[in-house]
């Protein structure tokens, strides 16, 4: 009997003793011991240590569980040493027992995050990292903003819109001819976008109640840039009304008749390089930025035609 007793309680130790290995092998098999990371709004980095060797970036995810795509637009994964670009960040292994999560300024107006699914190179183990990062709230200011010339840049004629308007005067009660002022520019846009290789639109890195001016090119002549006469509210893509907009033409207009005026009007394409310069208090690190200014603008008019035919009934 005492032996059947000390059997029992040889049985349960071991079973204590497999238990408790069991947990602390589950526990092993983490991959990092970092569940859930915030980092800083703006531009800034962080390691993340790994407890193993054998694992991979299997894949990304939005916390909505979209699916997050590289520089190419591929789903972002990693197996082994390497690099991985995404639209606001960098994923970088360089380590075996490390991953590196490298982040651009946050600028998105709210917190945004990712989810880094790992898995060991097999698939048979895999958990999760929450990556968080605060919405930053250091903005840039414009240092300085130069043009230049490189291959490639210049001005071309890109073709005519048309533009027209129909004038109808039942001001008096006899047929006559006077005469009236045109403005075939008056809806005649200036467009342009400054061109360049950032992720987002870099107009949300300023603070929206300060508003910077900037010269703005206007013709290329003998190889110098010429600029408009006003300075411009600087933002990523603009559009605004041409210094040609009260330019007017005196036409004659008949009375009791439908007057049709019809154009064609001239457009150019000017494309210039620049490079701006951006700065921001507290940080040293100045942000420069080299691109191309695409501007396309009204320059001339064809002659203003003009038709006059008799009203109908409901005219």
């Amino acid at each position: 009997m005492k032996l059947t007793n000390a059997l029992q309680t040889l049985l349960f130790s071991t079973i204590i003793l497999f238990g408790g290995t069991a947990c602390d092998n589950e526990n092993d098999e983490r991959i990092s011991s970092t569940g859930e990371v915030l980092i800083e709004g703006d531009q800034n980095s962080i390691e993340i240590p790994m407890t193993r060797t054998n694992w991979k970036v299997a894949s990304v995810t939005y916390p909505d569980g979209g699916i997050m795509s590289d520089e190419n637009g591929y789903p972002v994964q990693l197996e082994g040493m390497g690099t991985v670009r995404f639209h606001w960040g960098y994923i970088i292994r360089d380590k075996a027992d490390a991953l590196a999560i490298q982040l651009e300024d946050n600028f998105e107006g709210r917190e945004r995050g990712m989810i880094i699914n790992l898995s060991t190179s097999k698939g048979l183990y895999s958990e999760r990292i929450v990556v968080r990062q605060k919405e930053c709230t250091n903005f840039y200011r414009i240092e300085s903003l130069v043009y230049h010339l490189e291959e490639g840049d210049g001005v071309q004629d890109i073709g005519t819109k048309p533009w027209g308007i129909n004038w109808i005067d039942k001001s008096t009660d006899e047929e006559e001819t006077r005469k009236i002022s045109l403005y075939p520019y008056s809806n005649a846009y200036v467009t342009h976008d400054f061109e360049c290789n950032a992720s987002e639109p870099f107009q949300n890195w300023f603070f929206q109640e300060e508003k910077s001016y900037v010269d703005m090119p206007e013709d290329i002549v003998n190889g110098k840039i010429i600029f408009e006469k006003e300075k411009r509210l600087f933002t990523c893509r603009s559009i605004y009304h041409s210094e040609l907009r009260e330019v007017s033409f005196e036409k004659d207009l008949v009375t009791l008749k439908k007057n049709a005026y019809r154009a064609d009007i001239y457009y150019k394409r000017l494309l210039v390089s620049y490079t701006l310069t951006l700065t921001r208090s507290g940080n040293d690190t100045k942000k420069v930025i080299r691109g191309k200014l695409l501007k396309e603008y009204p320059y001339d008019c064809s002659p203003i035609r003009h038709e006059v035919t008799d009203l109908t009934g409901d005219e």
